[in-house]
Parts: structure tokens; sequence; C-alpha cells
């Protein structure tokens, strides 16, 4: 399958999962073949084809579907999310993502992460200083991340956090650092 084809069938079916999950009753969504009969009732026959004829495909959607309904709704908010924020950074995207009004990464959350793409960093820690504030030095590549706006950067590095843009440990004095996954390298790219 084509890049382009994947990503387009990965968010028919989780926006069509989302909406199915929504409309479903309890007792009546809790099979996979009920979520067929649906995405054929809706023309969605591309979709209910592609996923009887993957095994894999089949197996993760169904354990969506039979998962708890709250649990599962919120999992798709969480990837709302994620998705409409890295929306607003692409051109193209940016005047949907805006309409939707959906949760957005500030520029500082992005910057970090554009930063850290072009030093090539893996990770950065946070350095707290009482004279000239908190920085935060890039580990194993030179340089800092530059913060344009210090008062909001501990809630932009939560959000990068929490949306699985970046992680965080600590090193062994409890000082926090701040890791970089692919989805984080991938926003900031």
């Amino acid at each position: 399958m084509e890049p382009i084809t994947i990503a387009t069938a990965f968010a028919s079916i989780v926006g069509l999962l989302r909406v199915y999950k929504a409309e479903a009753q309890e007792l009546e969504g809790r099979h996979l073949g009920k979520y067929i009969d649906w995405l054929r009732r809706q023309d969605h026959n591309q979709l209910a084809n592609l996923i009887q004829g993957n095994t894999d495909l089949a197996r993760s959607v169904r354990d969506l579907i039979e998962d708890q309904h709250r649990e599962v709704m919120a999992k798709l908010d969480v990837l709302d999310k994620v998705l409409a924020s890295v929306a607003r950074h692409i051109d193209t995207f940016q005047p949907l993502a805006a309409v939707v009004g959906a949760a957005q990464l500030s520029d500082q959350a992005v910057s970090v992460l554009r930063q850290m793409n072009k030093a090539s960093a893996s990770r950065f820690s946070e350095n707290p200083s009482t004279r000239s504030g908190t920085t935060y030095a890039m580990l194993g590549a030179p340089g800092t991340v530059q913060v344009s706006e210090p008062r909001f950067i501990r809630d932009d590095l939560l959000t990068l956090c929490e949306l699985g843009l970046l992680r965080l440990d600590h090193n062994d004095r409890g000082g926090r650092i701040f890791i970089i996954t692919r989805a984080g390298a991938a926003v900031g790219g």
C-alpha cells in the first residue's frame, strides 16, 4: 500500500470508528461484523473490504470495538487532538484545523521539536537556575533549546508529553529530561 493510501485508510478507519462508537448502542456495537455492516450501510464498501481482507487490521479494529466505550472514546479524543495539532502547523491544513477548533500545539511547542530536529538531538535536560531562569540543554548535541515564552514552557512541555511527542525521564538527581519520540520528530520535521 502507498503511504498516502495507508494514511487515508488509517484516518478513515479512526474517524468512522469514532462516529460508529458514538452512534451505536452499547449492546449492538460490540462486534466487528456489526461495524462492517454499518460501514457498508454508510457506503464505505472499500474500507469494509480492506478490514475484512487483512487479519491483523480486522483484529485491531475488533479490539477497539470491544473495548469499553468510554476508554475508546477518550483515546480517540486524544488522537483527534494530536492530528489537529499537527495539521495546524501544515500550511495546507491550517485553515481546516482552525475551523474545527481543535486543541493546538503552540508555536513554541513546535519550535522545541524543530530545534531538536535541527540539532539532531534525541533529548534535552531542564536546568533550573535562580539567576537567569530555566535553561534547556541539548544532550548529545551542542546548544540549548531556545524558549520564546518562558511563562508557558512548562505547559508546552507537558502538552508535548501528553500527546506522545516527547517522553519524560529523570536523571540520577531527579532533574527532568525530555526525549523526542518518532512522532515528535515527524511533527518537528
